[in-house]
Formats: structure tokens, sequence, C-alpha cells
């Protein structure tokens, strides 16, 4: 018995796919800099990033339809959870960055305060 005919691509979903990849790439080449603690580009994974989901949306109304089956659907089923991993670790990133900004702004300006106006003054004072 012979495999079912498949489907021919579309000419979107052909133009699509090398996107898929490239932004694949990128956000792969991304979470690798981040889990390993190497210094991140985040202005050039951000630029290629934004090209190639440009470059998606355009081709958005031509793909109606092709990514319901086959490597389309596939790609986007990766490129999703790729990127909800990138999500992840950028969070991960923002939020340390959060921390360390919080301190460094408590130390600036606990260096700039002569005291009076704290509790500690005025528990002493007490004394």
């Amino acid at each position: 018995m012979s495999p079912p005919p498949r489907r021919a691509q579309s000419p979107a979903a052909a133009a699509a796919l090398p996107i898929i990849e490239r932004l694949n790439a990128t956000i792969e080449a991304e979470n690798r800099d981040l889990e390993q603690g190497r210094r991140v580009k985040y202005e050039a994974y951000s630029l290629s990033k934004n090209q190639g989901l440009l470059e998606l949306n355009r081709l958005v109304p031509a793909l109606a339809g092709a990514a319901t089956a086959g490597p389309l659907r596939d790609a986007l089923g990766d490129l999703h959870a790729r990127l909800e991993i990138n999500r992840r670790a950028l969070a991960v990133q923002l939020k340390a960055c959060e921390a360390v900004s919080e301190i460094i702004t408590r130390a600036i300006q606990d260096g700039q305060s002569d005291g009076t106006y704290t509790a500690l003054a005025w528990s002493r004072s007490r004394e």
C-alpha cells in the first residue's frame, strides 16, 4: 500500500521555514549565553528576533490555513516552545537586575542620609 499523497507546500510556507529557522538559531544562541552566564548581546538578539517576527508577520495573510499541518506547523510549534524558554530565562535575568538595582539604590540612599530621620536614630535617642 502506498503512503497517502503529500500535500504540496505553499510558497508562503516555504518562505516562512527559513525565517523560523533563523529565529530558532537566534533564540538558541541567546538562551545558551544566558544559561552559561556569558555576556549577552541583548540589543543584537532583540534586533534579530524583531526582524524575524516582522518577516513572519508580513507572511501571515499568505499563510492562512498553511500552518494546519506539515513542516510549517511543526516549525511553529518548536519556535513557540523555544520562545517560552527564552521568555523565562529573560524573566530570571530581569528579576536579578531588579534585585541588584534595589540593593544599589538602598546603598546610595543610606550613604546620603545622615541618619536623622531613620527609625534607628529615634530608638537610640530614647535610651
